[in-house]
């Protein structure tokens, strides 16, 4: 039998994330249960009736991961560790941006992954990196070299250039879940 992972009420969004996503408004309902049994999200009008609406967890945008940095005062050197991941996943999208400086702020980035071993040079998501210069809509990266990371790998992010008067770097990587 499924479990009970929250309820919800009619109009109103489930509090919480069902394997990373949202669940959205069910505005048909009146109060209902939410269920997670195997692969199936089961709306259900008791703990016991499983017969008002079952979605495929895979047709769920809950295949998607984001993980952020935030760099005070970055310099052209960086080498930060942002996370580990126990489940292979590709990165679909990169946005990064600086803050106003008082300056023509300017970095150039990259993120690496390695399978284990941090202390490894790790593969390059862009081969020779992103520069961002943008303090207003940043920059976008959308083609990789090599956006695959395998389960059990670390991820990173690098920087080898900096100038101008960069406060304030930050990047977020968007992945989908293999």
């Amino acid at each position: 039998m499924p479990s009970v992972v929250g309820t919800m009420t009619k109009g109103a969004v489930f509090d919480g994330v069902v394997n990373g996503a949202d669940v959205g408004a069910f505005d048909s309902m009146d109060e209902k249960t939410v269920l997670l049994g195997a692969d199936l999200l089961i709306i259900a009008d008791s703990a016991t009736s499983y017969t008002r609406k079952k979605v495929q967890l895979s047709s769920l945008s809950g295949n998607v991961v984001e993980k952020s940095i935030t760099l005070e005062s970055p310099t052209g050197a960086e080498d930060i560790t942002m996370f580990f991941t126990n489940r292979a996943i590709t990165i679909t999208e990169m946005r990064a941006v600086l803050s106003l400086g008082t300056t023509t702020p300017s970095i150039t980035w990259t993120i690496r992954h390695h399978a284990s071993d941090r202390s490894n040079a790790g593969a390059e998501v862009v081969t020779g990196g992103t520069t961002t210069t943008s303090v207003t809509t940043g920059s976008d990266v959308t083609a990789f070299d090599d956006a695959t990371i395998p389960a059990d790998s670390w991820v990173w992010l690098e920087t080898s250039s900096q100038s101008g008067t960069t406060p304030e770097f930050h990047v977020t990587l968007i992945a989908s879940i293999d």
